[in-house]
């Protein structure tokens, strides 16, 4: 309890003592009305300060709240900083190390579907996710030997309906050394190629859709199914 209302109410029985002791010769001083509005006025005085205590009393458990929760959100946030440092500190470190110059590899893949390409199409697999030695060109579809040697090449065709069909040729300059055909049997159908091939500097690689042979569909192309164009170098000097 504050030390305000207590004060109030001490003042307040003090002034009800002397009036009271006034209320004898309350004629020869003031009248009983007076004497009655005094007394009055104490009392709404004492249910103001009564009310303001209570208000107190509020707030100061609200602010005891409020520092409790800041003390509490305090603790939480530093133990979130000191078990993410730990996960940090756990977590191995996964450190790539650089390919030497005799490294040539790639990887890419179409990010969008080919809708109903025509023959002789070249297949763009416009994102490259590895392209070790800068032979790959996301944007014409084609790998160009840096340095002779001896690569792999593998490339994956999917199409995603039924009935649909197409052969893809795989070419070394101008001249068709691979081949293979996907054939919608299923919703959805796939066809790996694989080719090994003897290359000088410069000769150049890629897929098509066969010159001659008509394709009828869409190549399909999303996070659920890549077509894809990949290929390494076994023996490069």
């Amino acid at each position: 309890m504050s030390s305000t209302y207590i004060s109030t109410v001490f003042l307040f029985c003090v002034a009800l003592n002397s009036f009271s002791a006034a209320e004898n010769n309350a004629h020869e001083e003031i009248s009983r009305e007076e004497f009655e509005q005094m007394k009055n006025g104490m009392k709404m005085l004492l249910e103001k300060v009564q009310i303001q205590e209570t208000r107190i009393m509020d707030l100061e458990m609200e602010i005891e709240v409020l520092k409790n929760g800041d003390k509490e959100k305090n603790r939480r946030t530093v133990t979130e900083s000191r078990r993410q440092e730990r996960e940090v500190k756990q977590k191995k470190v996964r450190i790539v190390p650089a390919p030497s110059e005799s490294v040539i590899a790639f990887y890419a893949y179409m990010s969008t579907t080919e809708s109903n390409p025509s023959t002789h199409h070249t297949i763009i697999y416009d994102h490259a996710v590895t392209n070790i030695g800068n032979g790959y060109n996301r944007h014409s579809g084609t790998f160009t030997a840096p340095i002779d040697g001896v690569y792999v090449f593998s490339w994956t065709i999917f199409m995603s309906a039924h009935g649909q069909y197409m052969s893809i040729e795989f070419m070394l300059n101008s001249q068709p050394v691979g081949a293979s055909i996907v054939q919608g049997t299923n919703d959805y159908s796939s066809v790996t190629g694989t080719a090994i091939l003897s290359m000088q500097k410069n000769d150049i690689v890629f897929t098509r859709t066969h010159a001659t042979y008509v394709p009828h569909g869409s190549i399909r192309g999303d996070n659920l199914m890549r077509t894809a164009f990949t290929g390494w170098c076994l023996s490069c000097h």
